[in-house]
């Protein structure tokens, strides 16, 4: 058995994977938020009669308010379905799940990328 050098090991992707999109490189990311798109989250909410259970979708790029108006309704629907049913907590977070995501959801692009800068310190901005 041998034992592998650094260069030997199998390359990192450096891809990201997000909701609605092709596979990114951090580099074209930073290149459409320069342009206007926005990494958004939506949120819906599962209840179980006493137990509600808050949960948030994947990163989506999106281009513009209007998409995230329009993917946040059916993250809305979603949480009117399934989020209603708790006592006392289904009825607290359902509405907000569905205020966030008729506001345009929760846009996490600075964090996504500081993420990045933090990663890889040396790209270029």
């Amino acid at each position: 058995m041998t034992e592998q050098t650094p260069d030997q090991a199998a390359p990192v992707s450096r891809l990201l994977h997000l909701a609605g999109s092709a596979p990114l490189f951090p580099e074209e990311l930073r290149v459409r938020v320069e342009a206007g798109a926005r990494l958004v989250r939506f949120e819906w909410c599962v209840s179980l009669l006493i137990v509600t259970i808050r949960c948030q979708s994947s990163l989506y790029v999106t281009e513009s308010w209007q998409e995230r108006y329009l993917r946040g309704l059916g993250y809305s629907a979603l949480a009117l379905v399934l989020g209603l049913w708790g006592v006392p907590w289904g009825l607290i977070m359902t509405p907000r799940a569905i205020w966030i995501n008729l506001t345009g959801g929760i846009d996490e692009t600075a964090t996504v990328l500081a993420q990045l800068e933090s990663i890889d310190p040396t790209a270029e901005h």
